[in-house]
């Protein structure tokens, strides 16, 4: 086979590949259309407040951030379930939430205390609350 014809067999077999993932990548992806799941009332004014943290930890507006669900739980200390390993926390049991969101197809948790104060907790220093109010 000729140099030229192992450059096209080349530029073929990485547009193939280039497509693929395109297409698994686009499966992946929660549709813009697709409905924010029924969050109770109860829970709504903290799901904003979820929105908001997301919004501006990743500096993206609110209306890119979808609630998936809100649970109501209690944190094992001050940490919220997310420890800085550099920081020291009140040892006391912590009343709070844990609230799914989705950005652009991405889960992002945030982890509140019960006045709506909280952070976006990633999956390396999420720790699992001591009591799930409502699963």
């Amino acid at each position: 086979m000729s140099k030229q014809a192992w450059i096209i067999l080349i530029v073929v077999i990485v547009v193939i590949a280039g497509l693929g993932l395109f297409f698994y990548n686009r499966q992946n992806e929660t549709p813009a259309s697709a409905p924010a799941p029924e969050i109770p009332a109860e829970y709504q004014d903290i799901a904003k407040q979820a929105v908001q943290i997301v919004a501006s930890t990743l500096h993206v507006s609110p209306d890119e951030v979808t609630v998936v669900s809100v649970q109501k739980v209690t944190w094992s200390d001050a940490s919220l379930g997310c420890p800085d390993p550099d920081m020291m926390y009140a040892q006391q049991l912590t009343p709070g939430y844990l609230v799914v969101t989705q950005v652009k197809g991405n889960t992002q948790n945030v982890h509140l205390n019960d006045k709506g104060k909280g952070l976006v907790c990633p999956d390396d220093r999420a720790k699992p609350p001591a009591r799930i109010e409502n699963p």
